[in-house]
């Protein structure tokens, strides 16, 4: 059994995982009092921690909290003690695409889009050849919160707001709503869009989505035919630990 700490830039996501297959996970706030929690109550027969420290200062605090109760236990870290393999992805590549698209190909046995809507919502070719997977390219779009955020920072005069759903009347009456409205109509359609040249490029037309904002384009009802796999980048991140012994 080994413990899954994926440090994200807003949440930590933790799960366990018995050989390939993730057991149990969640998202959480990244604090130590999250970690012994879930520890607590999922932590019994874990012999060690892969931890995937895409925020810098999360994965510090997850660092400090494993030094603490590890008790000679093993620590790995991709893209340290547990190198990414070659896929053709560029350098700068973040290693959750990477993982969420290996994973699915490798499992899936076929081609696939892989929409990850985090803080960022990637959006990633993968295709299966020869019986490895393959990066085909994709694009990376802010998130919805991330859109209203930067929009608060550019400009200061503007409040900083929550999206609306896409359900929201475009008939706003004050600046909150208006913009609240306006991404959450909006940032559907705009994924739908950069999807749909992507699939129209690659001629890959099976897509699967996951990341803790998902819910804002699975309302939006662009995605029709698509498998959710919440705990996409931590099944990655267990497959990778598991060729890696």
């Amino acid at each position: 059994m080994r413990l899954l700490a994926d440090c994200g830039n807003t949440t930590l996501k933790l799960g366990v995982a018995d050989g390939t297959t993730v057991l149990v996970h969640d998202r959480l706030p990244a604090g130590r009092a999250s970690i012994d929690q879930f520890f607590a109550r999922h932590g019994q027969g874990i012999r060690e921690l892969v931890l995937l420290p895409g925020n810098r200062a999360h994965g510090e605090v997850v660092r400090a909290w494993w030094a603490e109760v590890a008790g000679g236990r093993r620590l790995r870290v991709i893209g340290e003690d547990l190198p990414l393999p070659d896929y053709g992805q560029y350098a700068s590549c973040g290693y959750d695409r990477v993982l969420a698209g290996a994973v699915t190909c490798a499992k899936e046995q076929r081609s696939v889009v892989v929409l990850d809507a985090g803080t960022a919502t990637t959006i990633t070719a993968w295709r299966w050849a020869e019986g490895v997977p393959h990066f085909a390219g994709g694009l990376i779009l802010p998130g919805a919160q991330a859109c209203l955020d930067g929009l608060a920072t550019a400009a200061p005069a503007l409040p900083r707001v929550t999206p609306f759903g896409p359900a929201a009347t475009a008939c706003q009456r004050d600046t909150m709503g208006a913009m609240a409205a306006a991404v959450g109509i909006g940032y559907g359609p705009m994924v739908a869009a950069c999807l749909l040249k992507l699939e129209r490029e690659t001629d890959i037309h099976e897509v699967v989505a996951t990341g803790g904002n998902i819910a804002l384009i699975v309302d939006s009802r662009i995605l029709p035919n698509s498998a959710h796999r919440p705990a996409l980048v931590l099944s990655g991140m267990a497959f990778l630990a598991e060729q890696q012994q």
